[in-house]
């Protein structure tokens, strides 16, 4: 086999696992980046080196730090990579539905989350997460929004870089269930049988 079909087959391969763990069939983010993608994506990542003190300030306050990224990874155009039913299934086959949480001070949906990490965020989870969500710098860079590009660019280096349950997997994991329950839930009516 050449190279070129060699290179074309890891495209499909990488094409198919990209919808297997995210949202993305059907969207451009389903395929890897072309040549002229990647080197935009370089680009702003060279852009936001620049920018080193404002990205160690927004580390100093952890909590506020994840409450952003919470907050930028809830923008719709982060839809495609909600994590897919098959790795939402996945969870509720190990571990069971999520609890129903009527008290903020309650740690067991938090605790929930962590478990359900657990279950599928392997280190090719995370790591097409990460890639898949830096595709998305370019846009932020042009249009100014440094201090959101950073953010992501810290959720991706710590999603690969260490087993945490960063905000980037954390909402794309919350997004994800609630997709799920919205289309899968059964209409009450057929079961009510009206």
């Amino acid at each position: 086999m050449g190279k070129q079909s060699r290179a074309k087959r890891e495209r499909r391969a990488h094409a198919t696992y990209l919808a297997t763990v995210s949202n993305c069939a059907g969207t451009w983010l389903e395929r890897p980046p072309d040549a002229d993608e990647q080197a935009k994506i370089d680009s702003a990542g060279r852009i936001l080196r620049r920018f080193r003190m404002q990205a160690l300030q927004l580390g100093a306050d952890q909590d506020a730090f994840n409450r952003f990224s919470l907050e930028v990874f809830r923008d719709e155009r982060f839809a495609p990579l909600h994590f897919s039913d098959e790795l939402i299934e996945m969870i509720l086959d190990e571990i069971g539905e999520p609890p129903v949480v009527e008290d903020d001070h309650d740690p067991s949906f938090t605790n929930y989350l962590l478990r359900a990490l657990g279950v599928v965020a392997s280190s090719r989870v995370r790591r097409a997460m990460a890639e898949q969500a830096r595709r998305f710098l370019p846009q932020y860079v042009a249009a100014g929004q440094y201090k959101e590009a950073l953010t992501i660019e810290h959720n991706c280096y710590m999603t690969v870089m260490s087993d945490a349950a960063t905000p980037l997997l954390v909402q794309m994991l919350v997004s994800g269930l609630a997709r799920y329950y919205e289309e899968h839930e059964p209409d009450e009516a057929v079961m009510s049988g009206e």
